[in-house]
């Protein structure tokens, strides 16, 4: 079956999210690798680098404006972190579980929405929202010129003051795969937890899911790595399951 296409951001911005495979867990150590080789590349490719999130199976982050490709830099990203990461641990093979996912950004205030949902998925160490402005691999730049300040930036992407923002997302009719993941992750549990759980309560959290933000089981499957069929058959089942509980009503 022929992969879907790409989709194109029209000012070459992107969230990107690589999943680990499941015998591996990054340390402190493989994300700080990982640190150096985005921000290395960020002056050999032309891109800025903005936000990240990394937490031991999941690297999210977002890069803007980036002059190459986004195949072609994912691809050089991918394979220095691989190389210096097998080399590290004495292995050899795939570190990630699948194609990265990239999540295109069509305006600037996409950009700067794309990165609060990242600070917001997962508070950890490996969190660009801790000490933004003191963050040596970060863009710094592109905030100033866009927020004028510190303080506008702050408020407008970190401090937010309604806490209600990620919840009110998920209510439009489509949800993009960012604003699902920062509702899973936030709201829920830890999307790499959730294969782990079993099947009564799977189809209890699926239902939820699906109910709650109007993702398509294309899209729950996208993000969490499960089948698709077994997702279309939880939500079948849930669907004739509910029709018989309000046919007794």
């Amino acid at each position: 079956m022929a992969r879907k296409a790409r989709l194109i951001s029209e000012i070459n911005s992107y969230t990107i999210i690589l999943k680990a495979k499941e015998e591996i867990v990054f340390n402190d150590h493989d994300k700080q690798l990982f640190l150096e080789t985005v921000f290395k590349y960020s002056s050999i490719l032309n891109y800025k680098f903005l936000a990240y999130n990394l937490s031991n199976t999941l690297l999210t982050f977002v890069l803007y404006d980036c002059d190459t490709a986004i195949d072609t830099a994912m691809r050089k990203i991918v394979v220095s972190f691989v190389s210096k990461y097998n080399l590290y641990h004495n292995r050899s093979g795939k570190v990630f579980k699948d194609r990265f996912v990239s999540l295109p950004a069509h305006s600037i205030k996409d950009v700067w929405d794309m990165v609060f949902d990242v600070h917001n998925l997962e508070n950890n160490n490996f969190n660009s929202v801790n000490n933004y402005f003191e963050n040596p691999y970060l863009n710094l730049e592109c905030a100033k010129q866009f927020y004028g300040s510190k303080q506008n930036f702050e408020i407008a992407v970190i401090n937010r003051n309604n806490p209600e923002t990620l919840k009110s997302k998920i209510i439009k009719t489509k949800i993009k795969d960012a604003e699902l993941v920062a509702y899973i992750t936030k709201e829920l549990m830890p999307i790499e937890d959730i294969k782990n759980l079993p099947k009564g309560k799977l189809k209890t959290l699926i239902s939820e899911i699906i109910l709650k933000t109007s993702a398509s089981c294309r899209q729950v499957a996208r993000i969490t790595s499960l089948p698709l069929r077994m997702l279309w058959n939880l939500n079948k089942k849930n669907k004739t399951e509910s029709g018989v509980n309000n046919g007794k009503k």
